[in-house]
């Protein structure tokens, strides 16, 4: 029968992967997987005991942790409890179908006509008994069907309206930052600009008002020359010789007195300079200032952007060490720097730290060491600053390689593990992983890009965590760098 497919398919969707039978106290794993719960059990044993094992789902592989326990599934064993009623009921339909008689023991001796009546009476309510039951028969297992995928969609539709809120909480939380940022970066180009205006005037207005002062001189001067012209023009119209007499020396004495001389009237000195060159110093400053403050920003940007993104905190550096403009390599100074003294700074030992902390994800970073021997690795950031204690080897809370005198060794809380004698290691990849509390370390050929694995560290973090770095001797040529 069709029938047949139907049941099959659903007893087989109904069915424990590991006993092969209808589920039996059903429970769930992290994943999604059902088992019977004694077979759960049994897989669980079979893997051993212990907080430090890793259980598996018997059909898909994924972990899960001891704690983790089975939740029961009680949707699914009511499903399975319906379904092996609907069989029973069905296979009890089934036989009372198939059971069904014609008997009449009061009428024996009745005409052939009319028991041939009786017995198409029966046969008729036999068909409409049966015909219905076989139609019902038909949509019986349907209902288990769609009620154990109404359980597992809800469950799906559960998950991820659930990862709906947690994408859109992270990014209305992403999108504020980014405008936070954005608009500081405004900011500062604004206050950038504001000031070089202002630098530009303190040095344009002089030279206009040297300029506008000689035009003033100048136009004071014409207007006196053109009424002393006027006065002139008059007196040699003048008929009365004792008025022409009595004038005449005033005219004579106020045009001598009027004297053009260009080379006292030409531009000074501040109206023809056209040179700025004094801005140039304090241009440079504010420049200065302005990639400061924009590389903060960029810097935190970048923290949004790409959580792994890291650089060397000049607060932290010793006075022998140099920071690269883009705060990716330091190297060694063999004058001190005079860096200004802070709670941040190293002083005992060639050490510096990164400018951002790590407490949740998986990061990854390469380091490349040149000319030095070298120690690489995590801390927290209490890591002491001076003193025979400040060594990153020497702290209870840091993670470390040491390579030195061509013996690489593992450190962490201030002891060490040998690991092998190699006469050159330059490049090392270091891998975080705070959901399985690790921290591994990969050395990197120079020649093939080839990886192989070192040592790995399995950390309970109590804290932050910040990339470090120690030159272990100071070589004119020393350096270690962040590798993209």
């Amino acid at each position: 029968m069709a029938l047949d497919f139907s049941e099959s398919s659903l007893e087989l969707e109904l069915s424990c992967p590991i006993c092969l039978s209808l589920f039996s106290d059903p429970v769930t794993l992290p994943c999604g997987h059902s088992f019977c719960l004694t077979c759960v059990e049994e897989s669980r044993v079979s893997e051993g005991c212990g907080s430090d094992v890793q259980h598996h789902c018997p059909e898909c592989r994924l972990e899960y942790q001891d704690t983790e326990f089975p939740q029961r599934n009680f949707k699914l064993r009511n499903i399975v409890k319906s379904y092996e009623d609907t069989i029973e009921q069905t296979a009890k339909d089934s036989l009372r179908a198939g059971e069904v008689q014609v008997i009449d023991p009061n009428h024996e001796g009745s005409s052939s006509s009319q028991a041939e009546h009786e017995s198409n009476m029966v046969n008729n309510i036999e068909e409409d008994t049966v015909e219905p039951s076989k139609h019902r028969l038909r949509l019986t297992p349907v209902m288990p069907d769609l009620q154990a995928k109404i359980v597992l969609v809800d469950e799906l539709l559960a998950k991820a309206k659930e990862r709906e809120a947690a994408v859109k909480a992270l990014n209305t939380d992403l999108r504020a930052e980014m405008k936070t940022l954005l608009e500081e970066m405004v900011e500062v180009l604004r206050s950038y600009s504001t000031a070089g205006m202002e630098l530009l005037e303190a040095e344009l207005k002089p030279r206009e008002e040297a300029v506008e002062s000689t035009v003033q001189k100048l136009s004071d001067l014409h207007k006196q020359l053109k009424e002393t012209e006027l006065q002139v023009s008059m007196l040699l119209e003048e008929q009365d010789d004792d008025r022409f007499h009595e004038r005449i020396q005033g005219v004579e004495a106020c045009a001598a007195n009027l004297i053009v001389e260009p080379a006292q009237i030409g531009f000074s000195d501040v109206e023809a300079n056209t040179n700025l060159t004094n801005m140039c110093g304090e241009m440079e400053r504010r420049n200065y200032q302005l990639r400061l403050k924009l590389g903060a920003v960029q810097r935190r940007l970048q923290a949004i952007l790409n959580p792994s993104e890291v650089t060397f905190d000049a607060e932290t550096l010793h006075p022998s060490l140099v920071l690269s403009e883009d705060l990716k390599t330091v190297s060694f100074s063999v004058a001190k720097q005079p860096y200004p003294a802070g709670p941040q700074r190293f002083t005992s030992f060639l050490q510096a730290l990164s400018s951002q902390n790590f407490s949740r994800g998986e990061h990854c970073w390469c380091l490349q060491a040149e000319g030095c021997s070298w120690v690489i690795g995590l801390c927290y950031g209490g890591l002491p600053r001076s003193g025979p204690g400040s060594g990153l080897e020497s702290s209870r809370g840091s993670w470390c390689l040491m390579w030195c005198d061509n013996l690489l060794r593992a450190y962490e809380g201030g002891k060490d593990t040998q690991l092998m004698r190699t006469p050159f290691l330059q490049k090392v990849e270091i891998r975080l992983n705070f959901s399985t509390n690790s921290v591994a370390f990969y050395s990197i050929s120079n020649v093939s890009g080839a990886k192989t694995h070192i040592y790995t560290f399995s950390v309970s973090f109590t804290e932050p965590v910040y990339l470090a770095v120690r030159m272990m001797s100071g070589q004119p040529k020393a350096r270690i760098t962040l590798c993209e």
